[in-house]
């Protein structure tokens, strides 16, 4: 280790000479007092940190630990930064008031993303709090539409490395790299290969931006820790022409792998997280495309935690908007017909979803796939037409006469509900829309594309073609919508109602498995926290600016089946598990940087002997 004359000159590098000095003690020190010597930006890990590896500077420099003009003066002169810092003293609320005025001032949205980005790698703290009560104006910010613009342009706005990148290159290599991420307590994994990137199709590496908006939403709805939290990005090259010839691409130039090269990719990556993280990390897939996602989910469900938001998270938010609407319509899950527009990953978890609600509700499992029908590009779900039927949605077609034109579908099937899983923007049209109400008093319409310009119908034009008495959801936000003299407030399925409890109540009992049941469970909590005025106005999903407390109503939920399903690892089982779960919540609010002092006892009194001269023949 380091000498004493070395040590002193750590502490004191303040002239030419010290600098000098220092320079020839470290080209003589070995490779681990070097790195000793050179700490990174943002190395503080784990959940409690050690302060006497700390430097006063580490304060500001960290964002974990920076609390910006809110460090005290005893603060300030107890860390060794008074004079790094403005005079003032400004609390945490007056900081949250400056940044909503610093952000109102963009225009642009995707001017927002960035300043909430370039906040989040200076304060963390501030970050997390200003999106958690501020969520109803940021989430669209953070999350779709705006995180669809920032992924196109993360070539342009990519500024410092958050989370992993992991390519095809890597293959055999997958743990050594996951070693380099320097916090060891990692207990949720987004991942993304980059090729169903929202509605916008293959994105490679630019599809990095979805993992870390998810991972940011997991903080802010539901208190899991950011540092527990590791977005990472498996870039196995990208089939987007204009992304190979774009200039600003950072990922790798090459069509993508495919077929067994890319199978022992996952295969790797799947058991390096395990290896490096433990059995009970939480792994979400995250737009992975048609051709892999459900494969994928099927595979490894039974043997990791994990699950596939896209497919599991976007069923349970809707089957949840169909449950909330069943106090509208009076009709039971049971006595609807749906109708699918798209037959993708995404409408068959709907579907299956819906099939298994149905289920509980008294049908059988077949009678209740009867009552569900897709459509897709090559048109109604026929076991007749030509090409039959894709393996992925076997179970939905049906034994009648082949029909490519939706409109006509929706006239002979007479749905009562329709859902938009298509990316087709404008599919629903009013002729279609005016169907629906010729086909009951109360449609249901889910357009659930994301972002809105792939929306199947807008919010208005669903009201407009259905005389003001369909319910109506979307994928993304959407403006009230007036009509008839009356304003209404449609809800949005995004699966940012989902996820983050699930996550929550997942890692708090460090459950092992993930059934789909749990989905269902979700499904039913979120419905039953609609209230009756949410309904008044339309909207069949509770207020975003309650997100929060619906993320933690689910993550006791699903704490509570994880031990009721003996899935949970976390023993003893927690007596209150509300109180279990509330106690890992992360905090938004700056702690005291100051160490933790305390007084001793007085010592007890002895007659303490002088101290005898030391014989000299020893």
């Amino acid at each position: 280790m380091f000498s004493t004359a070395s040590r002193s000159l750590l502490c004191c590098t303040n002239n030419i000479g010290t600098h000098r000095a220092l320079a020839a003690i470290l080209a003589k020190s070995s490779a681990v007092e070097t790195s000793l010597l050179c700490r990174d930006y943002h190395d503080v890990t784990g959940n409690i940190l050690c302060p006497n590896v700390l430097r006063g500077i580490d304060h500001l420099r960290d964002p974990r630990l920076n609390k910006g003009l809110a460090f005290t003066l005893e603060e300030r002169q107890a860390l060794g930064i008074h004079g790094l810092l403005a005079a003032k003293f400004k609390s945490q609320e007056e900081q949250i008031e400056i940044c909503r005025i610093s952000i109102d001032r963009y225009e642009e949205n995707l001017n927002k993303y960035l300043y909430l980005v370039e906040l989040q790698d200076r304060n963390e703290k501030l970050f997390f709090r200003l999106l958690a009560e501020n969520i109803e104006k940021l989430l669209p910010i953070v999350y779709t539409p705006t995180v669809g613009l920032a992924c196109q342009r993360f070539g342009l706005i990519y500024r410092r490395p958050r989370g992993l990148f992991i390519t095809i290159n890597d293959k055999g290599h997958i743990f050594n790299i996951l070693k380099n991420w320097p916090e060891p307590d990692v207990r949720a994994i987004v991942f993304t290969d980059g090729e169903r990137i929202l509605g916008l199709g293959d994105l490679g590496a630019y599809g990095m931006g979805i993992p870390v908006g998810k991972l940011s939403l997991y903080t802010a709805l539901a208190g899991i820790k950011p540092h527990q939290c590791l977005p990472i990005t498996l870039d196995v090259g990208t089939d987007n022409q204009d992304l190979l010839e774009d200039p600003l691409y950072i990922g790798l130039r090459q069509r993508r792998t495919r077929g067994k090269e890319y199978d022992e990719f996952i295969d790797e990556f799947m058991e390096a997280c395990v290896q490096r993280y433990g059995q009970n990390t939480l792994l979400q897939f995250e737009d992975f495309a048609l051709i892999n996602a459900g494969r994928l989910l099927k595979k490894y469900r039974n043997k990791y935690c994990t699950f596939n938001d896209d497919i599991q998270g976007t069923a349970s938010v809707a089957v949840a908007g169909l449950m909330a609407a069943v106090r509208v319509t009076k009709r039971k899950l049971s006595e609807n017909i749906y109708l699918f527009l798209g037959a993708g990953s995404a409408a068959n978890g709907i579907a299956s979803l819906t099939v298994a609600a149905m289920v509980a509700e008294g049908l059988t499992e077949q009678q209740a796939q009867e009552r569900v029908y897709m459509f897709d590009i090559e048109g109604l779900l026929s076991t007749r037409r030509e090409g039959g039927v894709p393996e992925h949605a076997k179970a939905f077609g049906k034994d009648v006469e082949p029909e490519s034109d939706f409109e006509a579908c929706v006239a002979k099937i007479k749905p009562s509900c329709l859902i938009g899983c298509s990316t087709v923007g404008g599919a629903f049209t009013p002729k279609v829309l005016q169907q629906m109400a010729a086909n009951t008093h109360r449609p249901v319409i889910f357009a659930l594309s994301n972002p809105t310009s792939k929306a199947e119908c807008t919010a208005q034009d669903a009201y407009d073609n259905t005389e003001g008495r369909c319910i109506f959801a979307s994928g993304s936000p959407f403006p009230p919508v007036k009509y008839d003299g009356k304003e209404y407030h449609t809800g949005q399925g995004n699966n940012s109602y989902i996820f983050p409890g699930i996550a929550l109540g997942v890692i708090t009992t460090a459950t092992h498995h993930i059934p789909e049941t749990m989905f269902l469970t979700a499904a039913r909590t979120l419905a039953n926290y609609v209230s009756e005025a949410d309904l008044a106005i339309g909207r069949i999903y509770p207020s975003l600016s309650e997100l929060k407390e619906v993320s933690i109503a689910i993550a006791i939920e699903v704490a509570k089946m994880a031990y009721d399903e003996g899935l949970a690892s976390v023993y003893p089982e927690p007596k209150d598990l509300a109180k279990h779960v509330n106690n890992q919540i992360y905090s938004y609010y700056y702690e005291s940087s100051m160490p933790v002092v305390w007084d001793w006892k007085p010592e007890e009194k002895f007659n303490v002997r002088p101290i005898q001269p030391v014989p000299k023949n020893i």
